[in-house]
């Protein structure tokens, strides 16, 4: 466990001056493919140090779809988890677990079986306010359905983009099992127009995994549904493993997966049917971003399948950088675009260091790299985005309404685009629009944006 109090916060600020996005936990790259949680290493990890399991007695939970489960579980998790050898909260199959909010702990390996279900309840007020990043923002919202780290004493007075003086984070925390985590979240985004019911906004609803500050993070072979927000949301996390996940979302603004100022991530393996963007990397919004400092750095994401959404999208929460990411050998079906970059004016840091290589499929788009995504005014020089150092090689696509969007600011060009061996073909092979972009080019049909 590490507490970061207000004399760490200080010494962060003070950084500030000299970085541009700070790692959550060690400023270390790690070798890709990453491993994520030590329990994770061994497929039977699970087996070691303590067993809970749910529906034994003392915890009870009853896995019948109308009993409340929450206080069954969550004892399970408190008797299993921080312990020196490990252990696992088991929700055997066969059960269907309705559930509030929950919060995990460090050495914990979370399995919910193959046949089992965990189901968000329909009662709103077991999604309490906490504190939190939500929309990549700094604020209170809903705790998601399962929870990682959490703020332990809040600062007096508020600082307006941390007012956390000591967060309790995680480590060597494994979900897995091969079972369904549902939601349950239809109600939220249906009634939440722009206000629920409750009185919170839009933007508080619960993500389905909200895992602030966890250092070594496995997610596997998890059937995810219907979040009522983002599906999983790992924040200020490092060494974070996420592989064979099916995810299926059908709500407004319900992402798939969305790593949020985290180092040292590796996607591969999962499949996403959304309503958003399947995947977006994010490194926090605007001032409060800017202030928390903390990047998005060493993502690799492989073999993944996406048959609908927006696809892989990098921004447009860009304020704390996001760099060092290889996005390589995909097929993409029904997607927006191969290529999805998104900032704005106000939301300042930047993407850096972006390769994108072997991709196939059928897009709408087969380009899209847009500093403007949403009009704004211009600003200060800490506030305006950077896109610089982008690789895009060995691509082949048909695209169904533009080869190439790359617009950037007039003082801040899109700079240093290389893009080799790409092929776009269909109807729309020829629509083009290019605005302060500057790219490098080979081998590529058709021809691209010539001039910046």
């Amino acid at each position: 466990m590490v507490i970061w109090n207000s004399r760490t916060r200080l010494w962060l600020l003070l950084l500030h001056c000299f970085a541009q996005g700070l790692s959550p936990f060690s400023p270390e790259y790690l070798s890709q493919p990453v491993l994520g949680a030590p329990r994770g290493l061994d497929p039977n990890g699970w087996l070691r140090g303590k067993l809970c399991n749910v529906t034994h007695p003392h915890y009870n939970a009853k896995g019948d779809n109308r009993s409340d489960d929450t206080i069954a579980i969550q004892s399970a998790i408190d008797d299993c988890g921080d312990l020196p050898g490990g252990g696992t909260v088991l929700l055997p199959r066969g059960g269907n677990y309705v559930s509030g909010a929950l919060w995990l702990r460090s050495n914990l390996t979370f399995r919910v079986q193959f046949g089992a279900m965990l189901t968000g309840s329909t009662l709103w007020s077991h999604f309490g306010m906490t504190y939190t990043r939500s929309g990549c923002v700094m604020t209170t919202a809903h705790a998601a359905l399962l929870n990682g780290g959490w703020c332990q004493r809040m600062k007096s007075p508020f600082v307006g983009w941390d007012d956390c003086a000591e967060w309790r984070t995680l480590q060597n925390v494994v979900i897995e099992g091969g079972g369904t985590i549902n939601g349950n979240g239809d109600q939220w985004w249906q009634q939440c127009q722009p206000t629920c019911p409750d009185g919170s906004d839009t933007t508080q609803r619960p993500t389905l995994f909200g895992l602030l500050w966890v250092d070594g993070l496995t997610i596997r072979d998890i059937r995810a549904r219907h979040p009522a927000f983002w599906t999983i949301h790992p924040t200020f996390s490092n060494n974070v493993r996420i592989v064979g996940n099916d995810v299926w979302t059908n709500g407004h603004g319900t992402d798939g997966l969305d790593p949020d100022s985290c180092w040292n991530v590796y996607i591969a393996n999962n499949s996403f049917h959304t309503r958003d963007d399947c995947i977006a990397l994010k490194a926090g919004k605007d001032w409060s971003g800017r202030m928390v400092n903390i990047s998005t750095e060493n993502v690799l994401i492989e073999r993944n399948t996406f048959t609908s959404g927006h696809g892989i999208a990098i921004g447009s929460e860009t304020s704390g950088w996001i760099r060092g990411v290889t996005i390589r050998d995909l097929d993409l079906q029904s997607v927006e675009a191969v290529v999805r970059m998104k900032s704005m004016r106000g939301r300042g840091g930047g993407a850096e260091h972006i390769t994108y290589e072997r991709i196939t499929g059928s897009v709408d788009d087969a380009i899209q790299i847009n500093m403007d995504y949403k009009k704004a005014k211009p600003t200060n020089a800490s506030a305006t985005p950077v896109f610089r150092d982008i690789i895009i090689r060995d691509i082949a696509v048909r695209a169904n309404t533009s080869v190439i969007t790359c617009i950037g600011l007039d003082d801040a060009v899109v700079s240093n685009v290389t893009i080799q061996n790409v092929t776009v073909f269909g109807r729309q092979s020829g629509k083009q629009q290019c605005q302060f972009c500057q790219i490098h080019q080979d081998e590529t049909a058709p021809h691209m944006c010539p001039k910046p």
